[in-house]
């Protein structure tokens, strides 16, 4: 499992890529991209045979990775993972600063996916797919960022955090991933057999909320 950070791919075709393909052993590679190739198709979905015209440098870097890796004869499956959520790294959270202040981009829909999920994808991955495979791994229920929110917030019983429109945000690696709109299909990890244990991020939050209390 490649999981790093984008450059490293260097690195490993270097070093270890020659090894890896003599291998005899070896069946199954997987390397853990983003959604952010992409970039952004003004809310329409978009498959794993869109096209990718990254607008964000990270997710230049991803695209980058993909392709450097793909032209290996390595048995690689590429996972673009949607926006991570979990026990450990959630809305609630963020909602516990007080000075935290939310973005208030009409437009901007984006996808998402439980760390648990990922996982389960992952292990399907192993017997329902073959070498170049490009999996999207996201929920059900792409929305805006504003309703994950506001759902958190009527969850904990606590009034939204302040809004803030993307103009009067400084931070500009933010601001150019709010810019980017788009709804990820899983129509193909549904095709491996995948039943997602949290199909939408509200069975997702209320699991994190029932854990925390």
């Amino acid at each position: 499992m490649i999981s790093v950070p984008p450059t490293t791919e260097d690195s490993i075709i270097k070093y270890f890529s020659s090894i890896l393909s003599e291998s005899k052993n070896l069946v199954w590679i997987g390397y853990l991209s983003s959604t952010s190739v992409y970039g952004d198709h003004q809310g329409e979905w978009v498959t794993e045979v869109s096209d990718t015209r990254a607008t964000t440098e990270t997710g230049s870097k991803r695209l980058l990775a993909e392709k450097k890796l793909l032209d290996t004869n390595l048995p690689l499956r590429i996972f673009r993972l949607a926006g991570i959520y979990s026990l450990e790294r959630n809305i609630f959270q963020r909602l516990k600063d007080k000075n935290y202040k939310m973005i208030n981009s009409k437009n901007q829909i984006f996808s998402r996916i439980h760390v648990e999920d990922i996982a389960k994808i992952l292990l399907y991955s192993f017997q329902n797919s073959k070498p170049k495979d490009i999996f999207n791994v996201s929920d059900d229920y792409p929305c805006s960022y504003k309703e994950v929110v506001e759902y958190a917030c009527n969850l904990l019983e606590t009034e939204t955090p302040k809004q803030l429109s993307l103009e009067d945000f400084s931070d500009g690696k933010l601001k150019d991933f709010y810019r980017d709109s788009k709804k990820v299909s899983n129509q193909k990890i549904k095709s491996m057999g995948i039943k997602l244990k949290f199909p939408t991020y509200k069975e997702g939050l209320k699991s994190i909320l029932d854990q925390l209390d």
